[in-house]
């Protein structure tokens, strides 16, 4: 887990804003939530996770009242209130909100990536919906996982 420590951009959070990156699922699998890298700062701030289809539409969130931020330049795993059967092959947004701003995660940097991934303003411990677009914003999308 250390050895992605530094992967990415250092990012600020920032209070509300939805931070998203485009994830391809090949096959139906059961998800139990997202796992992403925090980065310099944690144990700050609270998350939350949020699963959207490529549509923009949430269909799975880890709790709204957010857990804190986890260890700097660790992975944090953060379960959906249910499981969700992703059908697949299938495009989704593995997502995160933020109530502070001391909190860091780590982000996608290269630009010219061929996914998508950005961020839009919002209000904590609500994941709206999402307009995904079809391009790449370099230090937008989290460095995340499905599980």
């Amino acid at each position: 887990r250390r050895a992605l420590a530094t992967a990415g951009t250092n990012t600020a959070c920032s209070n509300g804003q939805i931070w998203w990156a485009a994830i391809w699922v090949p096959y139906n699998i059961t998800l139990t939530g997202i796992g992403y890298l925090v980065g310099s700062v944690g144990g700050t701030d609270s998350a939350i996770a949020g699963l959207y289809d490529s549509a923009g539409t949430l269909l799975a969130s880890s709790a709204l009242a957010g857990a804190t931020v986890g260890t700097a330049a660790e992975f944090q795993s953060l379960a959906f209130t249910a499981t969700y059967a992703a059908k697949g092959p299938s495009l989704f947004y593995a997502a995160l909100q933020f109530n502070g701003t001391t909190a860091k995660f780590r982000t996608h940097p290269i630009p010219g990536t061929k996914f998508v991934a950005s961020n839009v303003a919002g209000t904590f411990g609500t994941m709206a919906a999402i307009t995904p677009g079809t391009t790449f914003t370099a230090d937008k999308g989290p460095i995340a996982f499905l599980y």
